[in-house]
């Protein structure tokens, strides 16, 4: 995968994590997933953003 789709996954998957969206998490992590990227389950995610 391209670096710069490895980007734009992350960042993504950051902003859904930041609005709560879990379904948009869910459905961006199951897109990195495909292509490589392992992005944690949400509600791992969720509580390691509420801890920074």
């Amino acid at each position: 995968m391209a670096y710069e789709t490895k980007v734009l996954l992350a960042s993504l998957a950051e902003h859904a994590l930041q609005m709560r969206s879990k379904g948009m998490y869910r459905i961006i992590a199951k897109l990195a997933n495909t292509e490589g990227m392992i992005l944690k389950p949400y509600d791992e995610a969720i509580v390691e953003l509420e801890n920074d």
